[in-house]
Parts: structure tokens; C-alpha cells; sequence
């Protein structure tokens, strides 16, 4: 005969099921599934938008005269901070520098802990302890280089006989302050700017998804693609022209169009292309199927972006400081012919910098002397390959194979815009390519793996969940 089922079983067994339906209609629900994920991504977004509020606000005591925006975007040295800014300077924002100090800042700690400075080589080498200590030595750092470039954006700015802005201190009228008050105000703004970015990276990488450096440039760039588009609508085509030349705009502008998307397709395509190099564990037995054999992927481009903006920051600071010198030095008149990407000379020279830099920075990313070491210490082997020496050598070779097409790759996208300016007339800031591209093909593809990442962790949480909820319930009805 058949136990009797308490009144508190029947409760228990209630609730369970209750639960099991909750968990039935929330495995259909995107949204109550993945409560954590929408979160952060819904304040990802309420940030984005708060900085992109915040670009508006200009640099009190600044106003602004018209043709601004368009002459500072056409100048190298504001090209690069209005793509690492979110393109706040061409409003002369108090957040106009954006995180760029402290990139400059970053590839620089970078490259001087590889083997340079052995503090900070011993300070990489530590763990999670060093690279703290090595992200408040980069913190640290965007401060003198916030200063430079703000400094120097005034500069370059009242160097143009005022003809772009108008600042209110430049007397002591009217019980105003004094003209040396401006220089000092004005960098400790952008400097507080510069930081308040900092602080809501480090909330987005938190709180958020991706990186939150990463991110807020994305946002920036990606902002700007609408105006940019309409601008490049525009300069094609032009009210009051008869048909035949509006039909010839339309076409050239679709040919814009199809080029931009063609270009996001090699540079995806790229940048997703890695050399698989076979490996083996001591003991483990061969593998002879492809679809399992453990592999060490090396990207065609190791060295991501950051040739790019190290090349663009190199070239542009010349060409500034000439600005600032005055326009009847020889010095100005040399950076105008050899430096400046208005120039084939200026391109050409930009080219090979990314090309040297590129090369650099993919041996500082993967360290074949060390992988080698790995290897050898964990019993892993390439198939053909002897461990030790030969496996390092093996591996430099084919990250130099791999760094050629890489470079050149990123060398051409880097230059097309200027190439493509002094071809057709475009303005180089409207035209395809260049590091905006790159950057935000990058970043989509990072954060679109962290939340793949995150949603296959959700699944194999309800998945366990579940299990447990229907081990439960059994265990309650027997």
C-alpha cells in the first residue's frame, strides 16, 4: 500500500514544479535568461551615452567660430586625437583628448617591459601583482602626456591668428583673468577629462561588456559615421547641378558605398585569418584527424592597431610643433613637403613606419624564446620539430612570414584614405580605410566573442540548474 502524501510534501512538490515552469518559460525568455548579460549591456549603453553627452561640453572660457570642426579635422595631429577622442575635439570638448595620453601612455609601458628596463620586465613577469604596478606607472605617465597634447592643441589652435576660437582670458579686462591663466586652465581640464574617461573604462569593464578603453573609441568612431557619410553624400553631390553631373555623383557615391563595404570585408577577413601550428603532448599519442588536433594559432596580424597609432603619433608631432614654431621656419616648410599626408613623401614615410612598428610589436606580443620555454617544460612538441632551439627558431620564422602580409596589410588600409585624397579631392577624414576602420572592425569582433563567451556560460549554468531542479523533484514524488 501506498504511503500517504503529507500536506507539506504536496506543498513542497507544488513549489518545485512551479519552479521547473519558471525555468521553462525563462529558457525561452532572452531577456530572463540572461538577466547579468542585459544588465550590462544596458549600462554599457546608458555610459556611451552619457560621454557622448558629455562631448558636447565645451572648454569653458572657449568659443568656438565657424569653420572650426572643419578645419581641425583636417589637420594630422587632430585627425589622430579625434579618433582615439570619439571625435569630442572638433567641439573643443572638455573630454577632447579622450583616452589618447593614455594609449600613448600604454604602448610605451609596453614596449619598455619587453627586455629594456628590467624593473618593468620583472614587474610583467609577476603575475597579476606586476601588471597592477604596470597600469599605475601607464596612469601615472598620461599626465605629463596629457599636458604635451593639450598644451599643443592650444597652440596649434591660437596659431592660426585666432581665426578658429575665441578665448575670454586673452586680457586681464574687465576684471578677467590674465592670458597665462588660459594656458594653465585649460590642460588642467582636458587632464581632468583625460581621467574621468579613464574611470568610466574601468566602470564599463566592470560593470560592462568588452574592454572599456576599447569601447568608448568605438563609440566615438562609430558616431561619426552617419556625418561622415552625409558629408561624403554631400561633396558628391551638390543642389542646383544639372542631371548628368547629379547622375555622375549618385554613381560615384554608390561606388563610395560598395568600396567601404568591400574594404570591412578584407579587413574582417583578415583580421580573423590565423597560421594553425600543430602541437603534440609527450605521451598523449598522435592525433591523425585534423578536426581534433590541438593547434597554436598565430594571427596573420599579431600586432593589431597599435603600429598604426604609434606611426600616426610619431609622424604627427613634428608637423605640430612646426605649427606652433610659426609658418616661415624651415622647419615648418620641411615637415609641410616630407612629413605631412598630404604629400606622397608624408604617405610613403607613414607606410613604412607601420611596417617597422608592426614588426616590432609582433615579436613584443609573442615571445617565441618564451613559448619555446613553455613547451619545453610542459612536454608539448610541434610534430617534426625538436623542442628548445629549434622549436623557437621555428616559430620566429613563421611569425616573419606571417608579420610580411600582416604589415603590408596594415600598411596599405593605414595609408589608403590619404591615397584615396590625393586621387580623387575626398578629404582624407572622409575617405575609406584608415585607423578608425580597423579599430572598430577589431573591437566588434572582441566583444562579440565575450559575449558569445558569456551566453554559452549562461547555458551551462541552466543547464546544471535544471538538472538539479529535476533530481529534486524526483527525489520529492519517490
Amino acid at each position: 500500500m501506498a504511503a500517504k502524501i503529507t500536506r507539506a510534501e504536496k506543498k513542497a512538490q507544488k513549489a518545485i514544479k512551479k519552479t521547473k515552469y519558471k525555468n521553462e518559460f525563462a529558457k525561452g525568455n532572452f531577456f530572463v535568461r540572461n538577466k547579468d548579460l542585459v544588465k550590462r549591456i544596458v549600462f554599457t549603453l546608458i555610459v556611451l551615452v552619457l560621454i557622448r553627452m558629455g562631448s558636447l561640453l565645451t572648454v569653458p572660457g572657449i568659443e568656438l567660430n565657424s569653420g572650426f570642426s572643419d578645419a581641425v579635422n583636417g589637420q594630422e595631429f587632430f585627425q589622430l586625437l579625434s579618433t582615439l577622442g570619439g571625435g569630442s575635439i572638433g567641439q573643443f570638448s572638455i573630454l577632447a583628448l579622450g583616452v589618447s595620453p593614455y594609449i600613448t601612455a600604454s604602448i610605451i609601458v609596453q614596449l619598455l617591459s619587453t627586455d629594456v628596463i628590467p624593473v618593468l620586465t620583472r614587474w610583467n613577469k609577476s603575475g597579476e601583482r606586476g601588471r597592477r604596478k604596470l597600469d599605475k606607472l601607464t596612469k601615472v605617465l598620461t599626465v605629463p602626456f596629457a599636458i604635451m597634447q593639450s598644451i599643443a592643441t592650444i597652440f596649434t589652435l591660437t596659431s592660426q591668428n585666432n581665426q578658429l576660437i575665441t578665448a575670454k582670458w586673452e586680457t586681464g579686462a574687465d576684471g578677467q583673468g590674465p592670458a597665462w591663466f588660459y594656458y594653465i586652465l585649460v590642460p588642467l581640464v582636458m587632464l581632468a577629462g583625460t581621467f574621468l574617461m579613464l574611470w568610466v573604462a574601468d566602470q564599463i569593464t566592470i560593470k560592462g561588456i568588452g574592454n572599456g578603453v576599447s569601447i568608448i573609441i568605438f563609440a566615438g568612431i562609430v558616431s561619426n559615421m552617419p556625418t561622415n557619410f552625409i558629408k561624403t553624400f554631400s561633396f558628391w553631390i551638390k543642389k542646383g547641378d544639372d542631371p548628368s553631373i547629379l547622375f555622375d555623383g549618385i554613381m560615384k557615391f554608390l561606388i563610395y558605398v560598395t568600396a567601404y563595404i568591400f574594404v570591412i570585408f578584407i579587413v574582417v577577413l583578415m583580421n580573423e585569418a590565423e597560421r594553425k601550428v600543430p602541437i603534440q603532448q609527450t605521451g598523449s599519442g598522435l592525433v591523425d584527424t585534423k578536426e581534433h588536433t590541438p593547434y597554436l594559432p598565430l594571427k596573420l596580424n599579431n600586432a593589431g592597431v597599435i603600429p598604426v597609432i604609434f606611426a600616426s603619433a610619431i609622424i604627427s608631432t613634428p608637423i605640430t610643433i612646426a605649427q606652433i614654431v610659426g609658418q616661415d621656419s624651415g622647419f615648418y616648410k620641411f615637415t609641410q613637403n616630407y612629413l605631412s599626408f598630404g604629400t606622397w613623401w608624408g604617405i610613403g614615410i607613414y607606410g613604412i613606419m607601420t611596417l617597422l612598428f608592426t614588426f616590432l610589436y609582433a615579436q613584443v606580443q609573442i615571445n617565441p624564446e618564451k613559448i619555446a620555454e613553455n613547451f619545453k617544460k610542459s612536454g608539448t612538441f610541434i610534430p617534426g620539430i625538436k623542442p628548445g632551439k629549434d622549436t623557437e627558431k621555428f616559430l620566429t620564422a613563421t611569425i616573419n612570414r606571417l608579420s610580411v602580409i600582416g604589415a603590408t596589410f596594415l600598411a596599405g588600409i593605414a595609408v589608403l584614405p590619404y591615397i584615396i585624397s590625393k586621387l580623387t579631392a575626398l578629404p582624407s577624414s572622409l575617405a575609406i580605410g584608415g585607423t578608425g576602420l580597423i579599430i572598430i572592425i577589431s573591437v566588434a569582433i572582441q566583444t562579440t566573442q565575450q559575449l558569445k563567451g558569456r551566453l554559452i556560460q549562461q547555458s551551462f549554468i541552466d543547464k546544471k540548474s535544471e538538472k538539479f531542479s529535476d533530481e529534486n523533484l524526483n527525489t520529492h514524488i519517490w
